[in-house]
């Protein structure tokens, strides 16, 4: 070996594993460089404390998991409203928007029992992230996780009434739809303000928590 590893820069628990993999014989200053360092209480305190750190960053950092679990769930719940369709004798499209706002309510009543019953969805589990109590990172319950998901199930209802509404309208031939097409121009800036507002927090806050998270005291992370 030409030059010595600058061992100053390894982890704690890297320097570990150079200690048991070094070949001590043949490379005895390698492994003395490593025992000094070892033996040092400030450096292999300094150095448990930033892997205590880098444990704790990496248990939080969970925006691209999250958004993988989302979509995950959300092809979930295409199959699911076009079996139902199929059960049901409507024809599915991704483009009816009252078989997709419905479709929307499902999922929000779903993430509520499974994060209240099991702290995760079924794309959280495949991700491996999990819904928790903020204050003490125990599991919620039914009651924090309807909280959590109670905007945007609010916002999906009135998605579905205003569905119904404007078919009956459009049914019974009302001409003037200038009030309705106002209402949903509103309601649909005010669903993007809410859906660009979680991605938002959710990148920058604190443990990356989003809207929804701070609503319902609830902080999401590895496991």
């Amino acid at each position: 070996m030409d030059g010595q590893p600058n061992y100053e820069s390894y982890t704690y628990e890297e320097l570990l594993q150079a200690r048991s993999s070094v070949n001590k014989e043949k490379y005895p200053e390698n492994y003395q460089a490593i025992v000094t360092l070892l033996s040092n209480p400030e450096f292999v305190a300094k150095q448990q404390e930033m892997e205590e750190q880098r444990k704790i960053v990496l248990k939080y950092s969970t925006f691209g998991p999250r958004v993988l679990a989302s979509i995950i769930d959300g092809v979930l719940f295409v199959l699911v409203i076009y079996i139902e369709s199929l059960i049901l004798g409507f024809e599915y499209s991704p483009h009816d928007k009252f078989l997709q706002s419905v479709n929307a309510v499902q999922l929000s009543l779903y993430a509520i029992f499974m994060h209240g019953f099991f702290g995760q969805t079924v794309g959280k589990m495949l991700v491996g992230v999990k819904v928790l109590n903020h204050e003490n990172e125990q599991p919620i319950g039914l009651l924090q996780s309807l909280r959590r998901e109670s905007v945007t199930l609010l916002l999906n209802v009135i998605w579905v009434i205003l569905s119904i509404v404007a078919s009956v309208m459009v049914y019974q031939g009302v001409e003037d739809l200038s009030n309705l097409v106002t209402t949903i121009l509103i309601f649909a800036a005010l669903s993007l303000i809410w859906g660009i507002s979680e991605f938002v927090t959710m990148l920058f806050s604190e443990k990356r928590r989003a809207v929804h998270d701070f609503i319902g005291k609830t902080v999401v992370v590895r496991i």
